[in-house]
């Protein structure tokens, strides 16, 4: 890893001013998915990086991490849970996150390819880098990867195809497809 600090508490309802411009949602449909994690397998594979295991953030990181362990033939996947918005709704209230184990840590000296669906402000990367270092495992063998970041996050994922300035809706969810004034999601290059 570079070395960055983790990202500090930015605003107890855990958001920025403006992270949001409430202009629409985005729309992220399974061709572009599949387009996204295609980027991310490219740029991780690009970089050299050879991941151990795949960390998937439950619930929506989920997806992508199966996605990533296959293309990017990694024996194993782990999940762990991270809380942070206190419903499903649109622009939901965040709170504190709290990061529940779903099963062992990944072992010391194991290179950790951590995925999530969206970065808003660094937070679940703080709880989830802490609770790798705890597990004894160095920081120059993690690497985050996300669908896409908010543009007003202040951390970057190492990993990260698109920039997003309001919600997103991914065709997973409830509501994918049916969504009103939805626009589609642009995706850059991989970061």
């Amino acid at each position: 890893m570079d070395g960055r600090e983790p990202t500090r508490d930015i605003a107890v309802a855990g958001e920025q001013p403006g992270m949001w411009t409430r202009q629409g949602p985005y729309e992220l449909g399974w061709d572009d998915l599949r387009r996204a994690l295609d980027r991310i397998a490219g740029a991780v594979s690009a970089d050299g990086f050879v991941p151990d295991v795949v960390l998937g953030v439950a619930r929506g990181g989920l997806l992508a991490a199966s996605y990533l362990t296959c293309a990017l033939h990694v024996p194993l996947m782990r999940t762990v849970r991270v809380r942070r918005t206190r419903d499903d709704s649109r622009y939901a209230a965040k709170r504190p996150p709290l990061l529940e184990q779903e099963g062992p840590a990944p072992e010391p000296g194991t290179a950790v390819l951590v995925v999530d669906d969206i970065v808003g402000t660094g937070a679940t990367w703080d709880v989830v880098r802490s609770y790798l270092l705890a597990a004894g495992i160095a920081a120059a063998d993690v690497r985050f990867a996300a669908l896409v970041r908010n543009h007003r996050s202040g951390y970057v994922p190492d990993y990260c195809p698109a920039v997003a300035d309001d919600w997103v809706v991914f065709p997973w969810e409830q509501g994918w497809g049916r969504t009103p004034g939805v626009r589609p999601l642009p995706l850059g290059e991989a970061e």
